[in-house]
């Protein structure tokens, strides 16, 4: 009998695991032995799956994955490693308590980590940045509000420390805080806003001791609440770097004359989105509507392809750009921004970027002459305002362009209106009405409205270059006529009439320019100051003293002189905002006045040489005609012989004799030669020696022959 031998059996392979916690959620990684660890493989030969269920924190094994074979779909790869080590080192999980002695500690190496990461990977996961900054600032709380407990924690901390030196850490020492900021700098209104909003201390108790202590743990919340909003705002501006000339082109981004094209230049054409997330960033409208920086940046991209779409000279992404920042300026060198809400700011900032989005560069009239495709669409009403609208909107309907995703149906119902209105507003042919409402809202003493409020700033900044500075007007003004003037050829091309400023050949520039200041662009803002003023009063009600320097109050102080004791009454105040655009439309007028006479000079210069021209043309032109009539009188009057033998052009004579060798007028020439006379015997020898001369005709004038007769021959 055959020995049977057992068969062996085959070897099983070991596997691994490693069990982490990321976003309070626990992953377990399985490798086979013989395979790279997963972590320093970047996952190949292994899976990281999450839990089914995100509320449990039970280990869950993940599916192995054997080498892919040649031919196969790609394995989707986990996270990387880097992932992993940011995730494991800003995990919040394992955290001690907020009210413990480690958790100070931890917090500030937790700041340490997460700027660390956003040096080396320039931006860290929203989730982990969030749950760290809320862990680190209720630590920071803690430790500033809590002085009840401040001296048990320094004796337990000193406690700890001398029976375990290792624990031994900095302590933020209340008494040192004294040495940098002193309490009686700062007003107690100021203590109080920062004790109410920082702390959860309602207000600043007035006994000597706490009193200290409060100030001084609003301190570190204050430098608390500024580091947080550094790293907010480094995270948020992290996927945005902006060139040196941005940079410093952006820190007069407040300034009314602000050179757009200058920005335009530096950015290679990339104004609109700049200008317009730089604004947002400064309002804050990301974080307040939650939208991303990747979808906000796509959309501004679409909106200068649309702006881009018919290259016109004025009605580009340049133009955009221009009224965007004109509208912010506004906003914020009046103080117009405190009455607004968010929403509205969010509306203002968005109607400005999108007025002119695919601007055909004509006008609607012209529109409406041509029956364009838009005007039919938009019944000839506002035909581009409503075009601009419609489009840009549709552009949100894609999820990658969707800056509005995230906004609550009521505000977005309330957004949308004040765009349309706002939008709306900036066609031209409601100037007058828009004037005239305006001026009727402000003799009422009821609350003007919004809408109509922010329409008229709208409106007043798109056409606002006549009040900006002569280099950027004279500027606009150039680019701006290119465009009408092309519009004008567009109607010659279709037999249409040219529309006011579009024939190239008549228009006199500096003379339009005065027309449209004078009565467009002036009153337009006289109304919107005086709306200002109105709105923004209550806001600061000693508005007329903050727009003026401390220098300018104390002269005018010295000036009238201090006020005698009987006497304290005052003049009541009149809010004014600080009107910066009056003198640059004041001094640009003034500029085309000048122009406009040069251009006239040279207009009627133009017009008496080509007057003289044109006569000195039809001289030339006359002077061969006269010849040739001169010639045609000659042939039908040929040079006719007299009674008395002279020969004379035409009808010189009364008595006319035709020369002829026929007979009869021979004896026509001796009858009437009877009837004058008998004439002498040397004249008619005469008669006979001139007849016999051939080629003498011609030189016989009419002059010989009246001074033969006045000779009585």
């Amino acid at each position: 009998m055959a020995s049977h031998r057992p068969r062996p059996c085959p070897p099983v392979k070991k596997r691994t695991s490693a069990t982490f916690c990321i976003d309070g959620t626990t992953y377990t990684i399985v490798a086979n032995s013989g395979e790279k660890n997963a972590v320093e493989n970047d996952t190949q030969g292994c899976s990281v799956q999450p839990p089914k269920s995100s509320s449990s924190n039970e280990s869950v094994s993940g599916k192995r994955l054997t080498p892919r074979k040649k031919g196969s779909p790609p394995r989707r790869q986990g996270p990387s490693k880097e992932d992993l080590t940011m995730s494991l080192e800003l995990c919040t999980d394992n955290l001690p308590p907020t009210d413990s002695l480690e958790a100070l500690e931890k917090a500030s190496k937790r700041i340490r980590k997460i700027c660390t990461f956003l040096q080396s990977r320039g931006n860290v996961p929203s989730n982990l940045l969030k749950r760290n900054l809320h862990y680190i600032a209720d630590v920071l709380e803690i430790v500033a509000t809590d002085d009840a407990s401040t001296d048990s924690r320094k004796s337990k901390v000193h406690q700890e420390t001398k029976n375990d030196p290792s624990k031994d850490r900095r302590f933020i020492d209340e008494d040192d805080e004294l040495s940098e900021v002193e309490p009686d700098a700062v007003p107690m209104e100021v203590r109080d806003w920062l004790a109410s909003t920082f702390t959860r201390s309602a207000s600043v108790t007035k006994s000597g001791e706490k009193e200290k202590k409060t100030f001084r743990s609003i301190v570190q919340a204050v430098r608390a609440a500024n580091l947080v909003d550094r790293l907010y705002r480094r995270m948020s501006t992290s996927a945005v770097t902006y060139p040196p000339t941005v940079m410093k082109l952006f820190k007069s981004l407040d300034d009314w004359s602000f050179d757009v094209f200058a920005l335009n230049e530096a950015t290679n054409g990339q104004a609109l989105r700049y200008v317009t997330y730089e604004i947002m960033m400064r309002y804050d409208l990301l974080a307040k509507f939650k939208i991303g920086v990747g979808t906000l940046f796509n959309f501004l991209e679409a909106l200068e392809v649309g702006y881009s779409k018919y290259q016109n000279p004025y009605h580009n992404l340049v133009h955009g750009a221009d009224v965007t920042q004109t509208m912010h300026s506004i906003l914020f060198q009046t103080g117009l921004v405190q009455w607004l809400t968010d929403v509205e700011i969010f509306a203002v900032v968005f109607s400005a970027a999108i007025h002119d989005f695919e601007h055909t560069g004509e006008t609607n009239n012209f529109h409406v002459m041509s029956r364009t495709e838009t005007a039919l669409v938009y019944n000839d009403r506002a035909v581009q305002e409503n075009h601009h609208i419609s489009a840009a909107f549709r552009l949100m309907t894609d999820d990658n362009l969707n800056i509005v995703y995230n906004m609550s149906k009521d505000d977005y119902k309330d957004f949308r209106t004040l765009v349309i209105d706002m939008v709306l507003a900036t066609d031209m042919s409601y100037h007058f009405a828009q004037v005239k409402q305006m001026k009727s809202l402000l003799s009422c003493p009821d609350n003007i409205d919004k809408a109509k409020a922010l329409s008229l700033v709208l409106h007043t900044a798109d056409i606002s270059h006549p009040a900006k500075n002569w280099t950027l007007h004279e500027h606009w003004t150039e680019l701006l006529m290119e465009e009408f003037f092309r519009q004008g050829d567009k109607e010659q091309e279709l037999g249409l009439p040219f529309s006011p400023l579009c024939d190239r050949k008549t228009t006199m520039v500096a003379s339009s320019q005065i027309g449209f200041i004078d009565f467009i662009v002036q009153p337009s803002f006289e109304i919107m100051s005086d709306m200002l003023d109105k709105v923004v009063a209550p806001i600061s009600p000693r508005g007329s003293l903050a727009n003026q320097s401390s220098a300018t109050i104390s002269e005018k102080v010295e000036a009238e002189g201090s006020p005698q004791n009987g006497d304290q009454s005052e003049e009541p105040f009149e809010f004014k905002v600080d009107r910066v655009w009056d003198g640059h439309l004041t001094g640009n007028k003034v500029k085309w006045k000048e122009q406009s006479t040069k251009d006239q000079a040279e207009k009627e210069a133009r017009e008496k040489a080509a007057q003289k021209a044109k006569e000195d043309a039809e001289k030339r032109d006359q002077s061969p005609l006269d010849d040739k009539a001169e010639e045609k009188k000659d042939a039908e009057n040929p040079p006719k012989i007299t009674a008395n033998g002279t020969v004379s052009p035409g009808n010189a004579v009364d008595l006319k004799v035709k020369p002829s060798t026929s007979p009869e007028n021979d004896d026509q020439v001796s009858t009437k030669e009877e009837a004058v006379g008998t004439a002498s015997p040397e004249h008619a020898e005469k008669r006979t020696t001139e007849e016999d001369k051939p080629g003498k005709i011609e030189s016989i004038t009419v002059k010989s022959v009246t001074k033969r007769k006045e000779s009585g021959v």
